[in-house]
C-alpha cells in the first residue's frame, strides 16, 4: 500500500498548498550550532543563551545555544530527555567510522524520545530480530526493508557493496543512537546485537528515508528535518508540479488552508482519504513541534483538481541514469516518472548527455569507458581545488576540457576525433558553476596583494569579468533548459540571481574609473532605467507583487518583456565578457541558444566571431549595469513563482541599493 497527496481543487501557478508546517522534530548541522539557534535555526545574537539546565559537565560535548530564552524553554527538555548530549560525547571521544557529521543520529534520537508517546501496546521498544518489520511509525515509511535487508539474489556485484556499505552505516549509527539514549536512562549499556537496537535502526531508517535538509534564502545547509504525511507524503517525480521553501526564525501564524488531501494506492487502483486523516490520525498521539523551521509546499505549475502533487528529491539537472542512481542509493526505488519513461528521452535529458566533435560531421558513439573517464577527469579538477585551495590549476584542467574534452582514435593511420561536450551537457554545466566561482575566488586573491597593485588589479579586472561570463552562461544555459522543463524554475532563478549579482559587481570594480567620465557615478537610478529601458519599464517592474491566480497574465507579459531586454542588451556587452577565455569566445550568445541548430555550430565552436578588440566604454558599463539589474529582477521574479514574496530578492530596496553601490 502506498501514499500520496492530491490537491483539493483546482491551483494555479505560484499558490501555497500548504499553511506552514512545523516539523516532528529538527537538529542543526555540527557546523551550525555554534552559529544557529537550535530551535528555530535563526542566527544567533552576539550572546547566545544557553540550556535551561545544563547537562552534566563530564559529557564534554558542544553545548547547544539559542537565539532567546523563549527557544531554549521550548527545546531544552526534548535535548535533555532524548539523549543527544550523550551521543555527542560519543561522537568526540570515539568518531565514527562511517558518520562524519551526527545530525541524522540526534535527529533519530529526539523522534525515539518523542515516540515514547505512543501507546505501549505497541511494543515499539521490545521488539525482537525475528518480528515483522515495522512499515510505518506514526505514519512514516521506515524503509528499512529496503535499507538493510540487502539485495535479493538477482543482484550482484556492485549492488552488493552498496548495500553492505549502507547496511554497515545504518548498523553502526543505530548501534551509537541506542548507547545514547540508555546512558541517558541510566540502563546498561549493552547493544552489541542487532536486536538490542532493531528500534533505533528503524527510526534511522525512517530519518534516512525522510528528512530533508534545511537551508537559509541564500542555500546554506543548516540542518535536517522530519515532517509529519502533510509533508512527507508529497512523492518524488523529476518533472514535479510543487517546490517547497523554509521559514526559520520566529513566524507568526499564516492564515492559509491545507490544500492537499491523502490518496492511498493499492494495486492499480487509488483512493482519497477523509480529509482530516492526513494530520491528526496517522500521528497518533504524536503532534508537530510548536517550534522549528516550518515548510510550505508551493505550486510551480497549474495543478488539476484531484491531480497528484510532487516534488523532486534530486537534482533535476542531472541526466536520467544520474538521477535514478542517486535515487536509488539514498531510498532504494528506480523512478518511473513521465520524464524518465519518456522514449525516445526529452530534449532537456537528451540535452544533458549531448556530445559533439570537431575535424569531423560524424564520430562513432563514444564508449561507457570514456565517458566515465571524461567525468573522471572533471571531478578531479573540482576535487582539486575544493581540497587544495588550487583555483588557478581548477581554471585551467576545466577550460582545457570543456575546449578539448577527449581524443578518439579511430585508428593509427587517421588523426584523433576531438570529442567536445556539447555546451547544455551536464557536465558543461557543473564546469561553468565551478569557473565562475574559482575565478572570483582567483580575483579576491588578487585584490588582496600589496606589491605590483596597478598590474594586479586589471588582472582582477579580467578575472571579475570572465567570473560574470560564466554566471550569464549559466543562467542562458539553465533557462533554455527551463524553458523545456517548466520544473526548473528554482535552479534557473538561483542562476539568474547570481548573474545579476555577478555582473553587477564586476561592474562596481574600481578599474572602470579608469575607463569613464567621472560624472558617470552621479547617475541617479530611476532616472536610468527609465530613460535607458522603456521597453520593459523596469523602475516599474522591480516593486514586489504577489503572483495571485489572478496576476498570471500580467505575470507572463513581465516575464517575456524582462527576457526581451536580457535578450537585446547580452550581445551588446557578450564580446567584452568573454574577450579573456578561448572557449568563452566560442560560445556565439549565452542567453540565445538558436545557433547550436546549425550544424557547423554543433561541432566547430571555435569560429564563433567574437574577435576583434575588447571594449571597455561607458556605453558597454551602462549596459552591463542594465543587463545586471535585468538579470537580478528576472531570477526574482521567477523567485517569487517558487518562495513568494518574502524572497529575500523581491525587493525593491534592495534593488535600488544595489544599484547605487554599482553606480
Amino acid at each position: 500500500m502506498e501514499y500520496e497527496l492530491r490537491t483539493t481543487e483546482d491551483i494555479a501557478i505560484g499558490q501555497n498548498l500548504t499553511p506552514p508546517l512545523r516539523p516532528l522534530a529538527a537538529v542543526l548541522r555540527d557546523s551550525a550550532l555554534t552559529s544557529y539557534c537550535s530551535a528555530c535555526f535563526s542566527a544567533l545574537p552576539p550572546h547566545p543563551f544557553p540550556l535551561v539546565s545544563p547537562p552534566n559537565p563530564h559529557h564534554n560535548s558542544p553545548t547547544l545555544l539559542y537565539c532567546s530564552p523563549g527557544c531554549s524553554s521550548a527545546d531544552s527538555p526534548l535535548h535533555l530527555s532524548s539523549g543527544e548530549a550523550h551521543l555527542l560525547s560519543l561522537f568526540l571521544q570515539s568518531p565514527p567510522s562511517t558518520w562524519i557529521d551526527s545530525s541524522d543520529l540526534r535527529l533519530s534520537l529526539r523522534l525515539v524520545s518523542i515516540f515514547q508517546k505512543l501507546p505501549q501496546k505497541s511494543n515499539l521498544f521490545h521488539l525482537e530480530q525475528n518480528d515483522t518489520d515495522l512499515e510505518r511509525i506514526t505514519g512514516l515509511m521506515t524503509n528499512r526493508e529496503r535499507l538493510v535487508c540487502g539485495p535479493n539474489q538477482n543482484n550482484e556485484g556492485e549492488n552488493c557493496v552498496n548495500y553492505d556499505n549502507l547496511f554497515e552505516r545504518i548498523s553502526e549509527g543505530a548501534m551509537l543512537v541506542a548507547k545514547a539514549r540508555r546512558a541517558c536512562l541510566g540502563e546498561p549499556i549493552n547493544v552489541h546485537e542487532p536486536n538490542h537496537f532493531l528500534f533505533e535502526e528503524m527510526v534511522l531508517c525512517l530519518v534516512l528515508t525522510n528528512a530533508v535538509e534545511v537551508q537559509d534564502e541564500c542555500g546554506f545547509n543548516l540542518g535536517v528535518a522530519v515532517y509529519g504525511p502533510a509533508f512527507s507524503w508529497i512523492n518524488h517525480s523529476c518533472s514535479p508540479n510543487a517546490c517547497y521553501r523554509f521559514l526559520v526564525g520566529p513566524q507568526e501564524n499564516e492564515q492559509s488552508s491545507l490544500r492537499i488531501v491523502p490518496a492511498v494506492k493499492n494495486g492499480g487502483s487509488c483512493a482519497l482519504m477523509v480529509e482530516g486523516d492526513l494530520q491528526y490520525s496517522c500521528l497518533g498521539d504524536v503532534e508537530e513541534n510548536g517550534y522549528g523551521p516550518s515548510v510550505v509546499v508551493r505550486s510551480i505549475k497549474d495543478v488539476r483538481k484531484g491531480e497528484e502533487v510532487t516534488i523532486a528529491y534530486t537534482d533535476l539537472l542531472q541526466p536520467k541514469e544520474m538521477r535514478r542512481a542517486e535515487l536509488w542509493s539514498k531510498y532504494r526505488f528506480t523512478c518511473s516518472c513521465k520524464r524518465c519513461n519518456s522514449v525516445p528521452p526529452t530534449y532537456v535529458d537528451n540535452a544533458l548527455q549531448a556530445l559533439s566533435a570537431g575535424n569531423c560531421s560524424t564520430i562513432p558513439e563514444p564508449s561507457d569507458t570514456m565517458i566515465e573517464r571524461l567525468m573522471q577527469s572533471f571531478n578531479d579538477a573540482i576535487a582539486d581545488y575544493l581540497s587544495f585551495d588550487d583555483p588557478i590549476s581548477c581554471c585551467k584542467k576545466i577550460e582545457n576540457l570543456l575546449l578539448y574534452s577527449d581524443s578518439l582514435q579511430q585508428n593509427e593511420s587517421k588523426s584523433p576525433q576531438k570529442l567536445k561536450l556539447h555546451p547544455l551537457h551536464h557536465l558543461s554545466l557543473n564546469a561553468y558553476t565551478t569557473l565562475a566561482s574559482a575565478y572570483k575566488i582567483r580575483a579576491n586573491d588578487l585584490m588582496a596583494l600589496h606589491y605590483d597593485v596597478e598590474r594586479q588589479n586589471r588582472e582582477a579586472f579580467n578575472m571579475y569579468k570572465t567570473s560574470a561570463a560564466y554566471s550569464l552562461l549559466l543562467a542562458g544555459g539553465a533557462h533554455h533548459l527551463y524553458a523545456f522543463e517548466p520544473a526548473l524554475i528554482a535552479t534557473a532563478a538561483n542562476f539568474w540571481i547570481n548573474a545579476g549579482e555577478s555582473i553587477l559587481n564586476f561592474a562596481r570594480n574600481s578599474l572602470w574609473d579608469t575607463f569613464l567620465n567621472p560624472e558617470s557615478a552621479l547617475l541617479d537610478f530611476s532616472s536610468v532605467l527609465t530613460k535607458n529601458c522603456n521597453t520593459c519599464n523596469l523602475a516599474d517592474i522591480l516593486k514586489p507583487k504577489s503572483v495571485g491566480p489572478d496576476q498570471i497574465k500580467e505575470f507572463e507579459d513581465t516575464k517575456g518583456r524582462l527576457y526581451s531586454c536580457i535578450a537585446d542588451i547580452t550581445p551588446k556587452v557578450w564580446c567584452m565578457l568573454a574577450y579573456k577565455s578561448s572557449f568563452l569566445k566560442g560560445i556565439k550568445n549565452p542567453v540565445d541558444f538558436s545557433w547550436l541548430e546549425v550544424p557547423e555550430n554543433r561541432t566547430v565552436l571555435e569560429n564563433s566571431g567574437l574577435e576583434g578588440e575588447e571594449c571597455t566604454n561607458e556605453h558597454v558599463w551602462m549596459n552591463l549595469l542594465l543587463l545586471g539589474v535585468h538579470c537580478w529582477r528576472f531570477g526574482a521574479l521567477l523567485s517569487s513563482i517558487c518562495y513568494g514574496l518574502s524572497a529575500k530578492m523581491n525587493s525593491y530596496h534592495e534593488a535600488l541599493a544595489i544599484f547605487k553601490e554599482s553606480a
